[in-house]
């Protein structure tokens, strides 16, 4: 199943199978340039080759396929509007190789680079030689990286996974088999350990990868970065090195202790990192872009349907807005929440354009990960919990059947511009705790409090909204994040607790932990009123105190002094604390089920507080079952086989 047509390459967007999700749009294979292998021996050719793959990656994170590192996984459970797909995947009940992720088509993409390194000697200006030979060697690792971590390889135990190329395929070919999974990560430690010995340490106007100085192509600091987070995902699997925690701790602790050779450091304040001014700013490693005037990778066309290479991460997680009304009830309290059809907002431009295709799953999320809101910024900084009306509704009514006060409108409301409202009542609020009827029918909206949070009605994932949108249907030219420094921190933590290093390990988490405690007068327009916030004259006192509330505490070191215990039902451990500091710092970026899998919790986390996937969820799903489309595509010789308990 060898990928390639004739003499001719063809560098293909992604043929990534997009899951079903409501309105069922899928993402087309559209070839964006032809090269042959004689254009390979050419700077020009090479740029253009590397530049393409790069491309190409934006239909790797992009639409609504992106749901599947969420589902079924401790943190999300499926949407409202999900679709059929979705909620198998995070039930966990009748997965298949026919309605998993096909990321596949990726092997375009390791052909093309297979080409470069073939190639590229030929070249003879070294330094462009260097530098485009180094932007191959990081992707194709990045590339198999992304690809084992879903599928796995061949092991003592496992009976399939992926196939394994280096060299540049001419000839289209029928048949493939897996690879040993220690010769994966082989290669993949061998790209990144290359790469980093010719990539630049940071992001110059100079780099042809990038314009102008603009882009997070690979640095030294990203391909170690990575190079340590496949030194630390192979520490739990069959092809292990008995050093790989290790590496993963010293490769870490260098690039924290190197930060500003590489540019990089951390924001003092947690509201910072998702801001879009910060988008390449010093936290932000490694990008997949989406930008508007970007020459080299936009080609971007804002489309109210969809199209290719639009970021659609902002969407996902947004709740329908439009629909709750402002009426309450007798019983109101009482679970699920029945919530009236008159609606106190209408669609538009600041609020987005919700999605609805994942939801938070409130055990986890709301109850443990997120559940100090007061010391812990990173709630306010994630969620969106109040909206301002913004049209003219009819005034509500209380649970006696009075009349509330009518709403009044934001001054400001725009169709085609993100305008923050200035005035306005608020129409929907989430506080983080009940609140008595009488609350409820003073209030002229809708208040929904935690217990009646559902895969309906829920607080929005507000971190990757683009001010850059001017339509109520757009979506995002706002970059993916996929490496950030904070993780750097996270994989040390996470490597120094494998290797029995507590004391290190907290001191990484508490770096991230007491960052999270600061807060500024500013960040308060985006809290609801009813949440922690600071005046001028508050704010050193209650930073001050809120820094000392995050450290770790005895009980909390003594956790984390626990081995990671990965059986169902087990006492908490230290690697429940680590993880929960994943989703505190990393919530909504693609990620959580690949973390799982890779601390080996998956089941274990699932059957804890995923009540939807913790009957069917069982060891096997660790891998993702291979596509379908391998195994047809596989003619000759032995059958392709399936990963292990798939059909």
């Amino acid at each position: 199943m060898r990928i390639f047509n004739k003499t001719s390459f063809v560098i293909a967007v992604l043929a990534m199978l997009m899951i079903d999700s409501g309105c069922k749009k899928v993402l087309n294979e559209s070839p964006r340039a032809g090269l042959y292998p004689n254009y390979f021996g050419t700077p020009g050719g090479v740029q253009a080759a590397v530049t393409g793959v790069y491309n190409d990656l934006r239909g790797a994170f992009s639409g609504e396929g992106l749901v599947f590192y969420y589902n079924g996984t401790d943190e999300n459970i499926s949407g409202g509007s999900a679709g059929t797909i979705a909620p198998i995947l995070n039930s966990y009940n009748g997965i298949n190789s026919s309605n998993t992720p096909d990321i596949m088509g990726l092997y375009v993409d390791i052909n093309t680079l297979n080409g470069v390194l073939q190639y590229a000697s030929s070249i003879t200006d070294v330094t462009a030689r260097t530098q485009y030979v180094a932007q191959a060697k990081f992707l194709r690792g990045f590339i198999y990286f992304y690809l084992v971590q879903t599928y796995g390889g061949l092991t003592a135990t496992q009976k399939s996974g992926i196939p394994l190329h280096t060299t540049f395929i001419t000839q289209a070919s029928s048949e493939d088999k897996p690879a040993q999974l220690t010769e994966i990560y082989d290669l993949i430690i061998q790209d990144f350990t290359e790469a980093v010995a010719a990539l630049p340490n940071t992001i110059t106007s100079s780099n042809p990868f990038s314009a102008g100085g603009v882009g997070k192509t690979a640095t030294v600091a990203v391909a170690n970065a990575f190079l340590a987070k496949a030194y630390l995902t192979r520490g739990y699997t069959e092809a292990k090195h008995a050093d790989d925690f290790q590496k993963a701790a010293d490769l870490t602790a260098a690039l924290i202790n190197n930060k500003g050779t590489y540019g990089l450091n951390l924001w003092q304040n947690y509201n910072d990192v998702h801001k879009p001014v910060n988008d390449y700013g010093k936290e932000n490693m490694f990008n997949i872009d989406y930008g508007i005037s970007d020459p080299q990778y936009s080609g971007y066309v804002q489309q109210g349907s969809g199209g290719y290479g639009i970021n659609q991460l902002y969407v996902l997680q947004r709740f329908n807005y439009v629909g709750p009304g402002v009426d309450n009830v007798a019983g109101i309290d009482a679970v699920p929440q029945k919530l009236s059809t008159k609606s106190g907002m209408l669609r538009d431009v600041y609020n987005g354009r919700p999605y609805t295709r994942l939801a938070p799953n409130v055990p986890y999320t709301m109850n443990v990960a997120f559940k100090d809101q007061v010391h812990d910024t990173r709630y306010d900084a994630t969620f969106q919990t109040f909206w301002i009306c913004n049209t003219n509704v009819a005034a509500g009514t209380t649970s006696t059947g009075g009349v509330k006060g009518k709403l009044i409108p934001a001054s400001n409301v725009s169709l085609s511009a993100f305008q923050r409202p200035i005035d306005g009542d608020t129409a929907i609020l989430m506080p983080s705790t009940d609140v008595t009827m009488a609350r409820r029918d003073a209030f002229k909206g809708l208040i929904v409090t935690p217990k009646q949070f559902n895969n309906t009605i829920f607080p929005t994932v507000k971190k990757f909204d683009d001010p850059a949108r001017t339509g109520i249907l757009d979506f995002s030219s706002r970059p993916i994040v996929l490496m950030r420094f904070s993780e750097v921190y996270l994989m040390n933590a996470e490597a120094n607790y494998m290797l029995g290093n507590i004391s290190a390990a907290a001191t990484s988490l508490n770096v991230l932990r007491q960052r999270a405690a600061y807060r500024t007068p500013a960040d308060a327009q985006t809290v609801a009123k009813n949440q922690f916030r600071v005046t001028e004259e508050t704010m050193s006192s209650a930073n001050a105190s809120n820094a000392a509330a995050m450290a770790l505490t005895s009980e909390q070191l003594s956790q984390l002094s626990i081995p990671n215990n990965t059986n169902s039902g087990g006492s908490l451990n230290g690697m429940d604390l680590i993880l929960e500091e994943y989703s505190r710092e990393l919530y909504g970026d693609p990620r959580r089920w690949y973390d799982l899998v890779r601390t080996k919790q998956l089941v274990r986390r699932v059957k804890m507080y995923n009540a939807i996937g913790a009957p069917n969820v069982q060891d096997f799903h660790a891998r993702r079952p291979i596509p379908q489309t391998l195994i047809d595509a596989v003619l000759s010789g032995p059958k392709y086989p399936q990963n292990n308990g798939y059909q």
